[in-house]
């Protein structure tokens, strides 16, 4: 690891197109300094690769960060889902709290879409309904605003398939209280 940050290494990370004289003037005190042109050269070469591998590990905490952020994103979905399953074993629709409003069982509401298949793409073809291959998104249009319902049907299989979603807690806070006081009163958090 890295621990000697170089003047002309933070002057050059914090460089901007529009005020660039001053990086001249770094630039040139360098190059007209005392010493030797491979100390020159090293400090200048290893203030411009300190960008490179602030880069690389700016890149690498962003990626486990993203992994941290789907990870508690499933964890979140896989408790609210199991709450409602133990909710529902118990018989319970909804608990009160002090600092928490409620916790309630959300019921999914059921979502269609519709899907089409395509028998004939050259009749479609030759009505319009084309990109370079079947624009789908536009039969589905037509189809949903009823024109060329005829030649659609003939030459698609327009089918609805219904989603299936679990139930989920939902969490409701209470207004105007602070969360943070409450768990602490309550000796969740110390």
């Amino acid at each position: 690891m890295k621990t000697i940050r170089y003047r002309f290494e933070q002057a050059i990370q914090e460089a901007k197109e529009d005020n660039s004289n001053w990086l001249i003037d770094e630039f040139k005190s360098i190059l007209e300094s005392n010493k030797d042109f491979t100390r020159k050269a090293d400090y200048i070469g290893f203030s411009i690769l300190g960008i490179d591998s602030k880069v690389a590990s700016l890149d690498e905490e962003i990626k486990e960060l993203q992994e941290l952020k789907r990870n508690l994103k499933l964890a979140k979905e896989v408790t609210l889902t199991t709450g409602a399953k133990v909710f529902k074993e118990y018989g319970i629709d909804k608990i009160e709290g002090a600092g928490i409003s409620s916790i309630t069982i959300n019921n999914p509401k059921p979502t269609s879409k519709v899907v089409l298949t395509i028998h004939n793409e050259y009749n479609l073809i030759d009505v319009g309904f084309y990109k370079k291959v079947i624009d789908k998104d536009a039969v589905l249009e037509a189809y949903n605003s009823g024109s060329y319902l005829d030649v659609i049907n003939a030459n698609c299989t327009v089918e609805i398939q219904k989603d299936k979603k679990h139930a989920k807690l939902k969490v409701n806070r209470r207004r105007g209280t602070a969360i943070t006081n409450t768990m602490e009163m309550l000796g969740v958090v110390s």
